[in-house]
């Protein structure tokens, strides 16, 4: 196979992981992708199921220098880890992330990403849209993130520009990405004396900084719930924008600080519905 999706998760994001797995299943044959799971503190049950539903199972390493508080903790590592994914799972020519509270409603979203990865650098969606709604946590969360792995100066350069989530990205096995994520982020390591450790904020300064090349994708490859709730189609039976003209969500992304609340869902024939937002629940809706 020329491609491959990874994955990461500690027992904590067992349930979520194995759904998005579930949601994967599908389409691999047609597309032609392997999976790989980065396992950051698994159970032996759940590592068992995943190696059933996984082609790799990778016990990652602390990829860069000693650090006094991010290495010791194996949570960190599914940040720390993505400018090696080439390393941990090689062979690829093009590596897909996604992370563990993400679902693949249509498979028109990873043929994007990968169709988009082709001659790029990257391929992932800026998180724009006419329906998200931005709080002040929300900027405030991404200006002390660029603070800390930048400085002031940069980080109010970097704020200008919308921000991408890395939470869904494809990346070919060739690309700079790799290397100037990694330097980018040993730089961070060096300077850093905050409490959380987000390469996301690392990943949107090597795309500005580095002039990576950039394929930007609409937010339908990587909705973003916690900005916009999405409305459920009974007719169609999918979540769609909930917006004109309703186009549906490709990938989802359970954005919510608690991935297992219930959340009152719009939807087009007038009747809400309360659930939650992972894939097996969205799949007993009616």
């Amino acid at each position: 196979m020329k491609h491959v999706i990874v994955t990461a998760a500690d027992e904590a994001y067992a349930a979520l992981l194995l759904d998005l797995l579930d949601s994967l299943r599908p389409h691999a044959g047609k597309l032609e992708f392997a999976i790989a799971c980065l396992d950051l503190g698994l159970s032996p049950s759940t590592r068992s199921q995943v190696a059933g539903l996984a082609d790799h199972v990778v016990d990652p390493q602390w990829p860069f220098r000693p650090h006094t508080q991010f290495d010791k903790d194996r949570r960190f590592l599914s940040r720390a880890a993505r400018p090696f994914l080439r390393d941990l799972v090689p062979g690829y020519s093009t590596y897909i992330w996604l992370d563990a509270d993400v679902w693949v409603q249509h498979a028109l979203g990873l043929k994007w990403l990968l169709e988009a990865a082709d001659g790029t650098d990257i391929a992932a969606a800026p998180t724009v849209h006419r329906c998200y709604a931005f709080k002040a946590q929300d900027v405030g969360w991404m200006r002390m993130r660029y603070r800390m792995a930048f400085g002031e100066p940069t980080a109010n350069q970097l704020m200008q520009n919308p921000y991408v989530n890395s939470g869904v990205m494809a990346i070919p096995g060739n690309s700079k990405f790799w290397p100037k994520v990694a330097n980018r982020f040993q730089d961070a390591l060096d300077r850093w004396e905050g409490t959380f450790l987000s390469d996301q904020a690392i990943i949107n300064g090597a795309l500005l900084l580095d002039d990576l090349k950039f394929e930007r994708l609409p937010a339908r490859v990587n909705w973003i719930c916690h900005l916009s709730r999405p409305l459920w189609d009974p007719a169609r039976k999918q979540l769609v924008e909930p917006a004109m003209p309703f186009d549906p969500i490709l990938i989802l992304h359970n954005t919510f600080n608690d991935k297992a609340l219930d959340h009152d869902i719009f939807a087009m024939d007038g009747r809400p519905r309360k659930t939650k937002l992972t894939y097996s629940a969205i799949s007993s809706l009616s």
